[in-house]
């Protein structure tokens, strides 16, 4: 079965896919949108070994973590906190990318992961479409 974007979003030419949360698809749990976390590490250009660390430690650590076909292949979905984790790595690490490049980075992943949720539930009521929003920050 594939997985289709519910939203996506183009980063320095490259493009930044959120998946409905598999939790929430499955069990109705409150839950952010996923990313895909191999379009965040090549937009945060992590590369080479550190990439590589990144996906076994990924798929060793964490049950969370999928791989899932999409339209344009095989891709791993994980969730947010996964995203500023690397995120917070790249900025720990700024020979990775430039300090202005980052925020403006982690800016726009924050609005597409805002628009996801949007689409996510945007079946339910206002008021359960916050409740929603609230329960998944827990």
């Amino acid at each position: 079965m594939r997985m289709e974007p519910i939203h996506v979003v183009e980063i320095d030419g490259m493009l930044l896919r959120h998946f409905a949360s598999p939790l929430y698809a499955k069990h109705r749990q409150a839950d952010l949108p996923w990313h895909s976390a191999d379009d965040l590490r090549a937009i945060l250009r992590l590369a080479g070994e550190v990439r590589d660390v990144f996906q076994r430690r990924m798929k060793a650590d964490w049950e969370e973590v999928r791989t899932v076909a999409t339209p344009d292949g095989i891709t791993t979905i994980a969730p947010h906190f996964m995203a500023e984790g690397m995120i917070e790595f790249a900025e720990a690490n700024p020979a990775i990318l430039p300090e202005s490049e980052l925020r403006r980075v982690r800016g726009v992943y924050r609005r597409a992961t805002t628009a996801s949720m949007k689409l996510m539930v945007a079946h339910l009521p206002p008021m359960e479409r916050m409740l929603f929003a609230l329960s998944a920050m827990d």
